[in-house]
């Protein structure tokens, strides 16, 4: 531990230069971002993996711009060739006016991508990558209909939020019922199944014949589906990863009934979940791959659509807009790509994953009121319950832990209303940083669990 530096958390938060600021931004800005309670400082300056609020205190760095920084803080490369590509081209319209940078990171991408995929769109953000595959899968198969699944996150639109599902109800409210075009089947979870009471393991494939006996029988002809979106990895919904017999059952479906498999990546693309794409996990081979936030590096706003011959050679769809693939934050993504291809960052991931499986894992067995631990690449979520035999979900008892561990130096992320708490590092955190922001939050369980519920372990 001696080559990495230990975060001091604070006990008291937030300090006072935070106070003051946070008394400020209450006053100006909008509904959420008035709170306070999840993150209770206000950043002075980042560096490698640690967080610095402006009264000095430092916290291990979990949240890695919920995952569009992920080589840490300021990665050297990525800044040069920013700066260099702002200097050479100022910010400019690729849609109409092409520069080299964006030719060569559309090379570069498909390079990457998973077999069949031949072409690039570009795009910004990941909710306006989401919004053009919907268009695309529609105008490739002249279909209107699309299934999803629920508890994912696609996005901030109106029209993705009410329409695609998210991790929160909230969200829909006044928005859901009018907008058409999607039918929806539970996302995969061997921890907790509808219709099923207490804890899994559940038989995975109990979702394809959910898909096949009922959706397809009551509610939508297959011959009316374009495509299917769904992430390979779902993150806000806690890190879920569903089973290779789910995914045998899920691309059968789309053989058989000429449905484009949408994967969306944006969260989990270019080594997330340890391999490049998540869906290598279980050889997905998608018609339509959505990237964004690690393709950023830590550089500025970008993000992706590929696809198929078939689906994007010769579509009409407008996608992308003004500020899509600015050659600046082209140039940024590229020296990112540079970092991953140079080696070194997916081994790292191989070892995040062990040590938050290690020090995370027997948290179960320690303690009742953590249902489930589950860990993917540099990704990590405990699940939190009421007790072991219902498993009831225990969003107070999350949002004290999350508390605890800040107060502790660890900040992951954090939603009061849910249950489930995540740790999303940087690729290229320390193993020995993330074991000790682990043991934090194991020590974050016990306090809160002794504050809460009196005796912390289970007999």
């Amino acid at each position: 531990m001696s080559a990495v530096t230990i975060p001091s958390g604070a006990p008291e938060l937030p300090g006072p230069r935070s106070r003051a600021l946070l008394a400020r931004l209450d006053r100006v800005l909008n509904g959420p971002l008035r709170e306070s309670g999840d993150v209770p400082f206000v950043l002075g300056r980042k560096r490698g993996h640690l967080l610095e609020d402006v009264d000095g205190n430092t916290f291990a760095d979990h949240v890695s711009a919920w995952g569009a920084a992920p080589y840490g803080a300021q990665p050297a490369a990525v800044g040069a060739a920013m700066a260099e590509a702002w200097d050479r081209y100022g910010m400019e319209i690729t849609n109409y006016v092409k520069s080299e940078p964006a030719l060569e990171l559309a090379e570069r991408l498909i390079e990457l991508a998973p077999e069949g995929i031949t072409r690039v769109a570009p795009t910004v953000t990941g909710t306006e990558a989401v919004e053009g595959a919907v268009k695309l899968a529609r105008e490739a198969t002249g279909r209107p209909m699309i299934l999803s699944f629920l508890g994912q996150y696609h996005g901030e639109s109106t029209y993705l939020t009410a329409a695609s599902s998210t991790d929160r109800p909230d969200n829909t409210s006044a928005n859901a019922q009018y907008v058409p075009g999607f039918v929806f089947a539970p996302y995969p979870n061997r921890f907790r199944a509808p219709f099923q009471r207490g804890p899994g393991p559940y038989d995975e494939t109990l979702y394809i014949e959910f898909i096949e006996d009922w959706l397809l029988r009551y509610q939508v002809e297959p011959s009316q589906i374009a495509g299917v979106l769904i992430e390979p990895v779902a993150g806000e919904a806690g890190i879920l990863a569903p089973a290779q017999e789910f995914w045998n059952g899920l691309t059968r479906l789309c053989r058989t009934h000429g449905w484009l498999l949408i994967c969306d990546e944006v969260q989990t693309c270019l080594g997330r979940c340890g391999p490049i794409w998540a869906g290598d996990l279980w050889g997905l081979r998608p018609d339509i791959l959505l990237l964004g936030k690690s393709i950023a590096a830590g550089g500025q706003p970008v993000a992706a659509i590929m696809a198929t011959e078939a689906v994007l050679a010769e579509s009409e769809t407008h996608l992308g807009g003004t500020y899509a693939w600015e050659p600046a934050a082209c140039a940024a993504a590229l020296a990112g790509l540079d970092i991953l291809a140079a080696g070194g960052v997916l081994e790292n991931v191989a070892q995040l994953d062990a040590v938050a499986r290690a020090e995370l894992g027997p948290l179960v067995q320690r303690f009742p009121q953590v249902g489930d631990v589950r860990v993917q690449g540099a990704w990590a979520a405990i699940e939190f319950v009421t007790d072991p035999v219902t498993i009831a979900p225990d969003a107070a008892f999350q949002a004290a832990v999350h508390r605890a561990a800040v107060r502790r130096g660890v900040l992951g992320i954090s939603e009061e209303a849910k249950s489930v708490y995540r740790m999303q590092p940087a690729l290229t955190m320390e193993p020995e940083l993330l074991r000790w922001s682990c043991r934090q939050v194991a020590a974050a369980v016990e306090e809160t669990a002794r504050t809460l519920d009196g005796d912390a372990e289970r007999p």
